[in-house]
């Protein structure tokens, strides 16, 4: 009776049969290897695009607060202006009670605008103006030869 057997080597009757089993080991173990080594590459590029969506996440997350914050804030900045212009024309109205609407705007548009010229005036902005928006006109002069001779 037997109660175990270990085998501890082989060998094929014939060479070439042993050289056909080696190849054959070998390619074997040579695709085995190159599995493997797809695997790790496989998974290592699994990684990466993982790691670019939880990045490409954040930033549409990061967007999506700036966005709500820049929303809150220009709502906040208009309600104080619609607040200034509305104490702007009770004012005029409480003190000027028979002034047209039209002329209260038009000084609460003028007001801005010299706002506007002390902010752009406080930098370094250079601002242009065409003749038009100036209310300027150019006119021309003859100014013949004969005159300066005089």
């Amino acid at each position: 009776k037997i109660h175990s057997l270990e085998v501890t080597g082989y060998r094929c009757a014939e060479s070439s049969t042993a050289l056909i089993l080696e190849e054959i080991i070998q390619e074997t173990t040579n695709r085995m290897n190159r599995l493997q080594q797809q695997e790790s590459e496989n998974e290592i590029q699994l990684k990466q695009i993982r790691g670019d969506i939880e990045e490409e996440k954040a930033r549409a997350e990061l967007l999506q607060i700036q966005t709500d914050n820049s929303t809150a804030r220009s709502k906040m900045e208009g309600l104080a202006e619609a607040e200034r212009v509305k104490s702007f024309l009770v004012d005029l109205s409480n003190t000027f009670p028979d002034m047209d609407e039209a002329i209260k705007i038009g000084m609460w548009n003028t007001l801005r605008k010299e706002d506007a010229l002390k902010a752009v005036s406080s930098g370094n902005a250079k601002l242009y103006f065409t003749p038009r928006d100036a209310n300027l006109s150019i006119e021309t002069h003859d100014h013949s030869s004969d005159s300066w001779e005089k």
